[in-house]
């Protein structure tokens, strides 16, 4: 109990030290905020790297100079949809068809039209593109297995299609020989519903069909399912390494540039290069930031040392006289401690809303910058009431006589 009170004496007594100390306590305790809050906001925005700059993972030729027009086989294909570290997969089928009736009559295969099976509009390049969907449809259609496709508006108007209509014709799907020829495989008369229109005149694409419906029929015919375009992309750039150690489990090789293979789907590219060298810039202030934490620290605490040693310099008589009379010099010091920690706890209150509001930070995160302040402000006080009180009360007193 008078360890309390002497603490308050502490602080009533010396008013002017005790703002001198509180307003220091302010100012470290918002340096410390300052430098914290730099590492946090580099690993925040290494953290919003992957959504501003999303790192794609193509399928490739061997040779890694080609990521279209491929041979990619479904078990591969399957290996990057089912990666723990991929999301967003993609894939196209290529396919022609035969719609008039001029070009079914032909004995050899003449196509007339396109038939390209997506996962998604990401697949395929319309810079101009512009999509109209009968009422219960949407993008959507092209992540199910449902026979539906999107009509070029212009080829409708042609042929007299209209949106709601069912059309049925020969398609083919695409694959190449070693050769480099094109194959066609005839998946036989299909029939779609139409239900809905596309526009474009930079890439026209006649019949827009889902890649799954592509694939569960080339598997019903039992055909070997190749898809001509792959990709997925990183759920956390971070994992680039991680990812990158499993691509010759999930079926594929490192690119190479001497190969003789032009369309087997055998290896991935990552575009990785803009996201690593956004990291590596924002990486480097990290460890800079983090290399000289420690040192910061104990500067930090030096500051309080000294800071302490200079305001409470003064109060070694009071202490002395307190010792002569019995009390134990642990005691003494107890008081000053305390004193010294309420009016730091005073500064990081002080300098608190400043934290949130002004630095940005969150609630937890100016709490955790004052712990972290109090804790070394508490070995600050300690290491300076060690200076501060190894003299000899009767010494002291005796020369102040």
């Amino acid at each position: 109990m008078l360890t309390i009170q002497e603490t308050f004496w502490q602080l009533a007594r010396n008013k002017g030290r005790t703002v001198i100390l509180l307003l220091a306590s302010a100012m470290l305790a918002g340096c410390m905020a300052f430098y914290m809050s730099n590492i946090r906001a580099n690993e925040e925005a290494v953290s919003r790297l992957a959504e501003t700059i999303p790192v794609e993972v193509r399928v490739s030729n061997i040779r890694g100079d080609r990521d279209w027009g491929l041979n990619i086989n479904a078990h591969r294909c399957g290996n990057l949809r089912e990666s723990p570290y991929l999301k967003d997969f993609y894939a196209t089928i290529y396919g022609e068809g035969a719609y008039s009736e001029e070009a079914r009559r032909k004995e050899i295969f003449q196509k007339d039209c396109n038939v390209m099976a997506l996962s998604g509009l990401d697949c395929i390049w319309m810079p101009d593109g512009v999509f109209t969907y009968s009422e219960g449809y949407d993008e959507g259609m092209f992540r199910t297995e449902e026979p539906v496709c999107l009509v070029w508006d212009e080829y409708a108007e042609r042929n007299g299609i209209e949106v709601g209509d069912e059309v049925a014709f020969p398609i083919y799907a695409l694959s190449y020989d070693m050769y480099q020829d094109v194959v066609y495989t005839p998946l036989g008369e299909q029939t779609l519903k139409v239900v809905g229109t596309s526009f474009s005149h930079e890439n026209p694409k006649e019949f827009l069909v889902p890649v799954g419906w592509m694939r569960r029929t080339m598997e019903s015919l039992g055909l070997e399912v190749n898809y001509n375009e792959a990709g997925a992309y990183l759920k956390d750039p971070r994992q680039l390494s991680a990812f990158k150690d499993t691509v010759m489990e999930l079926g594929f090789i490192e690119p190479k540039p001497d190969a003789m293979d032009m369309f087997t789907g055998g290896s991935v590219t990552v575009d990785d290069e803009q996201y690593i060298t956004s990291a590596e810039a924002i990486g480097q202030v990290i460890v800079l930031f983090k290399r000289f934490q420690i040192p910061f620290f104990v500067l930090v605490i030096g500051m309080i040392v000294l800071a302490i040693f200079l305001i409470m310099r003064g109060s070694r008589r009071v202490i002395a006289i307190s010792i002569s009379l019995g009390r134990p010099r642990f005691l003494c010091a107890a008081g000053c401690f305390l004193a010294a920690l309420a009016a730091e706890l005073a500064g990081c209150a002080l300098v608190f809303p400043a934290m949130t509001l002004l630095a940005g930070m969150s609630v937890e995160g100016a709490l955790y910058i004052c712990a972290e302040f109090m804790l070394c402000a508490c070995v600050g006080d300690i290491a300076a009431l060690m200076l501060l009180l190894r003299f000899n009360a009767f010494t002291l007193l005796t020369a102040v006589e």
